[in-house]
């Protein structure tokens, strides 16, 4: 594992079995006591301890409470519910399922909304399951395949944007500020692995570093209000054109699927006047 690890799994070198084992994993993923999450779900600290020594059996309605106290993701709680002695009842659901049909459809009108600007759906491993007209566009700069697959907008040819922005490649060549926007790329993914208790995507990013990497030293006199992904492309004309974005990302609304609850939208919107234009004409034309 590397060193840079997190996950308290990682360091244990155990998985939970029993509830009590899951509640000690999470809180310790929480940096919680006993006594602090014994607040939170506003029961006794005796209660908890008992609960997590196996002295006392938990309720379902104790379960749901712990698991929200504790924040555990969807993904999380199946294994849990069963360790207590209930059924699983988290569905995972995939976008191509007929039972996603509804939900398809309220991406493809986010996607569509944002155009001409990029915007992509993608899964809690960071592949990219939909595209708008921009971010094939952009995609294809990656050597994905422009306009290929289902469109809510258009599948973008089975990328991970991982391995687009890390692994040698087009889209790597393609960024200016490729240090600036991979440090910024690691704390997301960070803060991400220790919500989710998963380093799928970290340890993923940090065997794609290239060895001896290390982190930009930034004037701490000039800060920018946001740090932009500095693409230069080749324009219709063979010129290079520099576009600059800022992203934003955004989440389905209180969803009660596992594969549903782990889908992002990221939208990428023009940081400077000269990449609204060019994006602009460039869907256009």
């Amino acid at each position: 594992m590397n060193e840079l690890s997190t996950d308290p799994r990682a360091l244990s070198g155990t998985e939970p079995e029993t509830f009590g084992d899951h509640m000690r994993l999470w809180r310790r993923i929480r940096g919680l006591s006993q006594l602090q999450l014994s607040v939170r779900a506003d029961v006794s600290s005796r209660h908890v301890s008992f609960l997590e020594s196996g002295r006392s059996k938990p309720s379902r309605p104790m379960v749901d409470t712990l698991a929200d106290a504790l924040d555990i993701p969807l993904r999380a709680r199946n294994p849990i519910l069963m360790a207590a002695g209930f059924a699983p009842v988290y569905r995972e659901t995939s976008l191509d399922e007929p039972d996603a049909r509804h939900i398809r459809h309220l991406l493809d009108m986010v996607l569509k909304g944002a155009e001409p600007f990029p915007a992509l759906v993608v899964d809690r491993h960071w592949n990219v399951l939909m595209t708008n007209a921009g971010g094939a566009l952009m995609l294809s700069a990656a050597g994905g395949e422009k306009g290929a697959g289902e469109t809510g907008a258009s599948k973008a040819g089975g990328l991970n944007m991982v391995d687009v922005i890390l692994a040698p490649g087009p889209m790597r060549d393609l960024i200016v500020n490729w240090d600036e926007v991979v440090n910024d790329l690691l704390k997301r993914v960070r803060r991400e692995a220790d919500h989710a208790g998963d380093e799928t995507v970290l340890n993923r990013m940090l065997a794609l570093l290239p060895e001896g990497w290390k982190p930009p030293r930034r004037d701490t006199t000039d800060v920018p209000l946001v740090i932009p992904l500095h693409l230069r492309l080749p324009g219709a004309d063979g010129t290079l054109v520099d576009l600059r974005f800022a992203s934003i990302i955004g989440s389905l609304g209180t969803p009660a699927d596992i594969g549903l609850a782990e889908l992002a939208v990221e939208t990428f919107l023009p940081a400077d006047e000269a990449t609204e234009a060019f994006l602009k004409a460039a869907t256009a034309a």
